[in-house]
């Protein structure tokens, strides 16, 4: 789909492109190592194994080695990222199903991540708007902006993934609880049963989808980043605070 886009850019002399990419592109991944506030430009080293962040890292490549091309009109096109990480808002559905599991175990919301483990968020109305400005100053500002990737970033605080999804959820409901920390062993135990019941039960009957240990390994490893390059390059501040968020 990202070749067609930007062969598409080629023939119709569509000089800007900004590609959404995202945090999966990078990791965590593999090597389980931690990435504590990390940057644009920290190395991160490692295979990323989940399908997603593979295609997200092969577009991420066409799309910089794209920057520069010649247009069917003479022109050149103009390339740049922007990578959003765990984006949450008003329809967030992993918030809404973290909400309906934790009212049927009777307000209480269970944690997969380690006491060391920490996540970037922001806020959905951020990311768009960091959106705006990039394209913006694509446009304005071609030889600054093309070819680089941006991270997005508010002032979510930058702590444990389940303390922020506490502290959004019992906004909400403040009956909901915070409950205990499910250990690994034991999500990685239940993945392996999971895969075992799949294997055998079809055609009688097929389970529903479950974790996998590269999305499990993604979960329970630290990748955080700190940055204000979107701010340096082209002026992005966030339109909502986090209390507002």
């Amino acid at each position: 789909g990202t070749e067609n886009v930007l062969r598409a850019c080629c023939v119709l002399s569509i000089p800007y492109l900004l590609y959404t990419s995202s945090i999966a592109a990078v990791g965590p991944n593999t090597s389980c190592e931690p990435l504590l506030r990390g940057d644009e430009d920290s190395e991160y080293s490692g295979e990323v194994e989940l399908p997603y962040g593979k295609t997200k890292a092969m577009a991420e490549k066409i799309v910089l080695e794209a920057n520069g091309k010649k247009l069917s009109d003479g022109g050149t096109l103009r390339t740049c990222i922007i990578r959003p990480n765990t984006v949450y808002g008003e329809k967030a559905a992993f918030l809404q199903e973290l909400y309906l599991v934790a009212r049927a175990r009777n307000g209480v919301l269970n944690y997969l991540e380690p006491e060391d483990t920490e996540r970037n968020y922001t806020y959905v109305g951020n990311v768009a708007w960091m959106h705006v400005l990039a394209a913006r100053n694509l446009q304005l500002k071609p030889d600054l902006l093309a070819g680089q990737v941006y991270y997005c970033y508010d002032d979510t605080p930058s702590r444990k993934g389940f303390l922020v999804r506490h502290q959004l959820l019992s906004s909400a409901d403040p009956s909901l609880r915070l409950g205990s920390h499910i250990p690994y062993w034991k999500m990685w135990l239940m993945i392996q049963l999971h895969r075992l019941v799949r294997a055998i039960l079809p055609p009688f009957w097929r389970p529903r989808p479950f974790l996998n240990v590269p999305l499990l390994n993604t979960i329970v490893t630290t990748f955080s980043f700190q940055t204000d390059k979107a701010s340096r390059h082209f002026g992005y501040k966030p339109l909502f605070t986090w209390q507002e968020s």
